[in-house]
């Protein structure tokens, strides 16, 4: 498009008018325009200049889109007047139309932006062509057979003399059909007399008239359309001919339809989202009272989602999601109301429940749904879910309230493992305070240099020297003192501190041992723990390699410990990952085996260098004859496959014994000491 679009910006954003013209621009339009958001601004600016179109925001700090309108008015001029608003509803849409704005698009719906402009820069003409003489009518014609919009000429009797080919592509009427007929054959039966009563005088007084209407096609179809009626006079002033105008309004309206839809009801499953459960609980809870019942409001959640989701795919991922809700809705009840929060948290309702009746039965109900795996393009996926359980009135009569308390449920059940329920009582109140107190202590500790590294020594057995360190994290609060990794590292696994703390324990750990060094201390590996959470991240990979090469440490020389749970989640990618670390010459050390589920297909495909005995195997040996079989299989196993064992958790000397027996390469434990910090580690330390 070579012509210049003069463009007169009713709007105080910059932003908005940037993206305004950036619309157009995509469109091929070069626009020439001018911004203003007062009314004096726009006076001037009509004064000074002629304009193609209007384009005016609704609300602004000093001025308005009606207050536009009647700027336009005062001036006398006719210029297309389109409203672009971020918040209009449907009632103002229609109150500002009457009043005389020529159509409103959405700030989040700019695709109609251009069309919408198309259309009524050409009903413009149209209006403009009517005041011209006979010589213009000419002119019109060749617009009109070229308009996209349905266009019909009558005489001045109301006649049809004329359509064009968008006409009869949305009435389903052909030329033949209706010329000659009046117009009202389109009719509905929707509108009454008055309000074609009102339509006439429109047009006796004005000369015009617009609006939407609902007219009917050939085949029955009922539809809604924005039309324009024009009355065209001839040199002596009289009305010689009307000219109507209209645009299918039939998808704008299934799509305002949809956006209705969406306010109330998740898009993905179908179900009622936060907002209408939010409503039909209430609804339910005015019942409950007067009827003396109870309501259970249970807050669902499924374990590991996101990592499904991260491992399998969104497509996948969105298919469980669907899945979960048809399970869920076909195992309830049908005065129960199920929604999805978001993510995948789902809300269910148990109305009235007897006084005296218990949930705890229906809960079960709910999560033994899930025994059964869920079948999604192919795969088996098993999904495990976690229930927060509160009860109306009993805990709160305050909606608010049940769903904050149904989340601190929730969050209390993870805490003791998948596929189990929680119900709230008050003391989990105190319970959460505590956690978000720690949780915003944890936040400020590496900031304040409030964490530190003790390294347990690793000892080769039968030697008993040094061969390596394990560093272990400790947190030393200013006024809780020393915490104890279980309280604080579930709650980095959680928030997801345990990225950055993470890499702090890596650098710190590598710096510690390059010191060591520089001391005269002989060089040993230093291992250092990933969690699930870590071995996952993203950016790990490009991480270690940072930190190793600006400590200036030999690769060698950094174990990572990776327990065996995060390499069996998705082993192939393990495999990947745990390649690109072996192919950087770093160790690698699977941790506490034994106790999750490896498969010796991928265990002996890994990179390895050590395996790991967990201590709860180590505990009872030699006296416990399970445990020392297991013991002395895995060392056996471990040797086949080229590892070193390191025994965790010896804590006596029949321990010591045992592992030696069986040709365990390297221990560690108390009876060897206890993790401490690197200044007593210094003097244990071979030079």
């Amino acid at each position: 498009m070579s012509e210049t679009l003069r463009v007169l910006l009713v709007e105080d954003s910059e932003d908005d008018a940037a993206l305004t013209l950036r619309q157009l621009k995509k469109a091929g339009y070069v626009t020439a325009y001018e911004r203003v958001d007062t009314a004096k601004a726009m006076r001037a600016a009509l004064a000074a200049n002629e304009w193609d179109i209007i384009l005016s925001d609704y609300h602004m700090p000093e001025f308005s889109g009606p207050a536009a309108l009647d700027v336009l008015r005062e001036s006398g001029i006719d210029i297309p007047f389109i409203i672009i608003s971020g918040a209009i509803g449907e009632e103002t849409a229609v109150e500002v139309m009457r009043a005389g704005a020529h159509d409103y698009i959405m700030k989040d719906n700019l695709a109609r932006l251009v069309p919408a402009i198309e259309r009524e820069l050409r009903e413009a003409e149209v209006r403009n062509i009517q005041r011209r003489t006979a010589e213009d009518l000419r002119l019109a014609a060749k617009v009109f057979e070229n308009s996209v919009e349905g266009t019909v000429i009558t005489d001045s009797e109301g006649t049809i003399l004329r359509v064009n080919k968008a006409f009869m592509d949305t009435t389903g009427y052909s030329q033949e059909e209706v010329i000659g007929r009046n117009p009202s054959i389109l009719q509905s039966g929707r509108h009454d007399e008055d309000f074609y009563r009102h339509l006439w005088l429109s047009l006796t007084k004005q000369g015009y008239w617009q609006g939407e209407i609902w007219n009917r096609r050939k085949n029955g179809e009922v539809y809604p359309e924005w039309l324009t009626i024009s009355a065209v006079q001839n040199e002596l002033g009289e009305v010689s001919h009307y000219i109507g105008g209209f645009t299918d309004l039939s998808q704008q309206k299934q799509a305002e339809e949809r956006i209705q839809y969406l306010m109330y009801f998740d898009a993905l499953t179908d179900l009622p989202n936060r907002i209408l459960f939010r409503d039909r609980f209430k609804q339910a809870m005015a019942q409950a009272r007067q009827e003396g019942k109870r309501i259970a409001f249970l807050h669902l959640d499924l374990d590991r989602f996101i990592h499904i989701n991260d491992t399998l795919g969104h497509q996948l991922g969105d298919q469980l999601l669907r899945q979960v809700g048809q399970r869920l809705v076909s195992n309830t009840g049908s005065h129960d109301i199920v929604a999805r929060l978001g993510g995948d948290e789902f809300a269910i309702a148990l109305p009235a429940l007897a006084v005296d009746g218990s949930v705890e039965d229906r809960v079960q109900a709910i999560i033994k749904v899930f025994a059964d795996p869920f079948r999604v393009m192919g795969k088996e996926v098993f999904l495990v879910p976690t229930v927060g359980v509160v009860l109306f009135p009993d805990d709160t009569d305050n909606y608010d309230e049940l769903v904050r308390f149904a989340d601190t449920a929730v969050h209390y059940a993870k805490r003791h493992g998948g596929a189990n329920f929680q119900l709230y009582h008050k003391s989990m109140n105190a319970d959460v305070q505590d956690r978000l107190n720690m949780e915003n202590a944890l936040r400020r500790a590496l900031a304040r240099q409030e964490f530190c590294l003790h390294y347990q020594p690793q000892i080769e057995v039968g030697s008993g020297r040094i061969i390596g360190v394990e560093a272990l994290l400790r947190w030393q609060h200013a006024e809780m003192g020393m915490v104890l990794p279980g309280q604080f590292i579930p709650l980095l696994e959680e928030t997801g501190l345990i990225i950055p703390v993470g890499e702090w324990v890596v650098r710190r750990a590598c710096e510690d041992s390059m010191a060591w060094q520089a001391a005269g201390y002989a060089p040993i590996p230093v291992a250092v723990n990933l969690s699930a959470r870590q071995f996952r991240h993203k950016g790990l990979m490009k991480t270690i390699h940072q930190v190793v090469a600006e400590a200036g440490l030999d690769p060698q020389l950094l174990e990572l410990e990776i327990t065996e749970s995060s390499v069996m989640d998705d082993p192939e990618s393990a495999l990947n990952i745990l390649t690109a670390f072996h192919d950087l010459g770093i160790r690698l050390a699977i941790d506490d085996f034994g106790t999750g589920y490896s498969s010796l297909s991928y265990l002996k495909r890994f990179p390895l260098d050590v395996l790991k005995i967990d201590r709860s195997f180590v505990a009872d040996i030699p006296g416990d004859a399970d445990d020392a079989a297991i013991v002395e299989t895995i060392i056996a196993m471990a040797h086949r496959l080229n590892l070193h064992v390191i025994a965790e958790g010896v804590e006596t000397r029949e321990q010591v014994g045992f592992l030696l027996e069986h040709g365990c390469d390297h221990v560690q434990g108390y009876f060897y000491g206890r993790p401490m910090p690197a200044e007593d580690l210094l003097r244990h330390l071979p030079r």
